[in-house]
């Protein structure tokens, strides 16, 4: 057992290749303004990670976890992840990239870092391979029509399943219900 093997219980996972990650660099020109990654209790516009007055310490972590009593405002990972960053910027209109790789990912935002004061994202997966896709929309409706051909699109649910919904972590007991 190390680096070229894991073992959990009596699940064994062997690494053929030897411990590796990928990565790659996705550069948004002229653009400020990124979104995505969602299920993090943070901002819905990407704040930075790396560099002079970054926002937060540690990447964007894109792992499915069930975190109880959670920490606002940082970057670790929630319940599940879409490996989605959507631009939008006046000169270079609205783009993104769909980061395909189903293992753990860590995702570095860097404001200001490209010649043209855009912001770059670097992206870092713990193995698999580099499948990425652009998609290069200029207006919000042509980007999300290109990622709806990509990912598909959610249907309707059913009426009867429309309506008022309360969730809670834990209930006493009944009368604790009721009381909510």
């Amino acid at each position: 057992e190390g680096l070229w093997e894991e073992k959990f219980q009596s699940h064994h996972d062997s690494k053929p290749n030897g411990p590796m990650s990928v990565g790659m660099d996705v550069q948004f020109p002229s653009s400020r303004h990124i979104f995505g990654l969602p299920e993090h209790a943070s901002s819905t516009q990407l704040k930075a990670t790396i560099g002079e007055g970054s926002h937060y310490q540690e990447p964007y972590r894109l792992y499915n976890l069930d975190v109880f009593e959670y920490e606002l405002d940082e970057t670790m990972a929630l319940y599940g992840h879409v490996p989605l960053i959507v631009s939008h910027s006046e000169q270079t209109g609205t783009s993104g990239i769909f980061w395909h790789n189903p293992t753990e990912t860590y995702v570095d935002v860097i404001e200001g870092a490209t010649d043209n004061d855009g912001t770059l994202t670097h992206w870092i997966s713990e193995s698999g391979i580099i499948d990425v896709f652009l998609l290069p929309g200029s207006t919000s409706e042509q980007f999300y029509h290109q990622y709806s051909l990509l990912t598909g699109k959610m249907p309707l649910p059913p009426m009867f399943s429309l309506g008022y919904h309360q969730c809670r972590w834990n209930y006493k007991d009944e009368q604790d219900v009721y009381q909510v």
